[in-house]
């Protein structure tokens, strides 16, 4: 199984926070360009007004023939200006900046009429990357070291040559070019023609800080997030130690109050049900351990009456008590011995086990070439396997015991030919003293076989799995955890 982070509490808070974070960044992002930009608009729409004005009120005062001359001097950034006898704009404000800029300008020159058109163009941006490397603003003054003398010139006259990107190398941005015409008086318009600039990109310090903030924020949550999972995992790690039929064990108490309270109360129960299953094993381990001295006593007893077939038909009774008192027993014990965990080769549990059974007479067959090592207790599993391996003798006449692993887990599988079981029976038979002879044979049994290695397995953190065959036969198989 891959691990995949984002199914931790961990993986998924700190995925939920950035994602929160990002979106609150992506609209505040959006609200403060939005205004950013409408700022910027304002700023030059409104330096636009003044310059004209000004320029406008200066033409005013002086004759309409001396205008043009004028008009020829002045350099002015980002507009340029012309005189004329007709407007180059027809009647009309049209909209958006040049209609604002209009109505500011008819505000300020209120006897004047003032027409205005808008476009957009694509312009190449005033800002670009010279040949020798350096960022510098078109209308900026240049360095000294990209002006040169003009030959022929006396020392100290400096002829200025500015060097221009090659056609096509510049960057280009889209525009917004405004047309202004304003009366001067009867026959003279100041016509005017201003460039606002396009939008601008967000300045990289705020992209800068939202990428701090997100990996500061993402840290934070991954550090809050392992505070609580951590305790969670102890805590789940402790439950699947109790499923699995260990005693004592506890969870840390540590991590905020409401996980510190569930790791209490979890600690409280397993308390409480540790000492539960601690009294009905140990009663039940005296009730079986007090039942073999009336057995042995019977025993004795039926040896003595001199009837042989009364005799075999009394001992035949004692058999299958002391039988069921063993049975019951090893289902005590079943998952609650004390053997420590190791990691042993299933592969060689199962030839040995039936080795033995086959020197016993028992018809079983491993198939266990390949090694498959798993960390259980080895004689618990073995007594497991051995009630498999003799209920496939019992029930089908014998079988044949397999080991082999998938992903996350090892098995151990006893097939036999038997008739098998009916469906509806296959849940109860793991349950115990319960037996279907009548679908499988007329062998007797305790019904325990079955309980005991379900027991063992479930203490181990597996299962059994019982199934029937087709077309016939019935597979037992033992689960566990790799």
């Amino acid at each position: 199984m891959k691990f995949n982070p984002l199914n931790t509490l961990t993986g998924r808070m700190v995925l939920v926070t950035i994602v929160a974070v990002l979106l609150s960044y992506g609209i505040a992002f959006a609200i403060y360009a939005n205004e950013r930009g409408a700022a910027l608009r304002r700023a030059a729409e409104t330096g636009v007004i003044e310059r004209v004005v000004f320029t406008a009120e200066r033409l005013r005062e002086i004759p309409a023939t001396e205008r043009g001359a004028l008009i020829e001097a002045v350099r002015d950034y980002s507009i340029r200006y012309s005189v004329s006898d007709a407007p180059n704009v027809s009647a009309g404000l049209g909209g958006g900046a040049g209609a604002r800029i209009a109505r500011g300008i008819a505000e300020r020159l209120p006897n004047m009429q003032v027409h205005a058109a808008t476009r957009f163009v694509d312009a190449p941006s005033r800002r670009f990357r010279g040949r020798d490397g350096r960022d510098r603003d078109r209308d900026a003054p240049l360095p000294d070291d990209l002006l040169r003398a003009a030959p022929g010139l006396d020392e100290g006259r400096v002829f200025v040559q500015r060097i221009e990107p090659p056609p096509g190398d510049e960057p280009r941005i889209q525009a917004t070019e405004v047309t202004l015409s304003i009366e001067l008086s009867q026959g003279s318009w100041l016509n005017a023609r201003a460039r606002l600039p396009g939008p601008r990109p967000a300045p990289l310090s705020v992209l800068a800080a939202a990428i701090v903030s997100v990996i500061v924020v993402g840290i934070g949550a991954a550090l809050v997030s392992r505070q609580i999972g951590r305790p969670l995992a102890d805590l789940a790690a402790a439950a699947r130690a109790l499923g699995s039929g260990q005693t004592n064990v506890a969870a840390p108490v540590s991590g905020p109050d409401d996980v510190r309270r569930a790791s209490t109360a979890f600690n409280a129960m397993a308390e409480r049900l540790g000492h539960q299953l601690s009294r009905q094993r140990q009663m039940l381990w005296a009730l079986s351990h007090d039942l073999r001295t009336p057995i042995t006593a019977i025993r004795l007893r039926a040896e003595l009456i001199e009837d042989e077939s009364e005799r075999q038909r009394l001992l035949a009774s004692v058999a299958e008590m002391e039988q069921l008192t063993e049975q019951a027993l090893s289902l005590a014990r079943a998952g609650a011995s004390e053997e420590e965990r190791v990691s042993v080769d299933l592969a060689e549990i199962a030839r040995t086990l039936c080795g033995e059974l086959q020197d016993m007479g028992v018809n079983i067959v491993a198939e266990a070439d390949t090694p498959v090592f798993a960390e259980c207790r080895p004689s618990e599993i073995a007594r497991a396997a051995r009630n498999l391996a003799e209920n496939a003798a019992k029930y089908g006449g014998g079988g044949i015991m397999r080991v082999y692993r998938d992903d996350a887990h090892a098995l151990i599988e006893v097939r036999d030919q038997g008739m098998g079981v009916p469906e509806e029976q296959i849940a109860a038979l793991s349950a115990p003293f319960f037996r279907a002879d009548s679908a499988r044979s007329a062998a007797n049994g305790a019904g325990l076989g079955l309980a005991i290695a379900q027991a063992i397995a479930e203490a181990h953190g597996g299962k059994l799995a019982l199934a029937n065959l087709a077309p016939h036969g019935f597979s037992a198989k033992l689960i566990l955890p790799l």
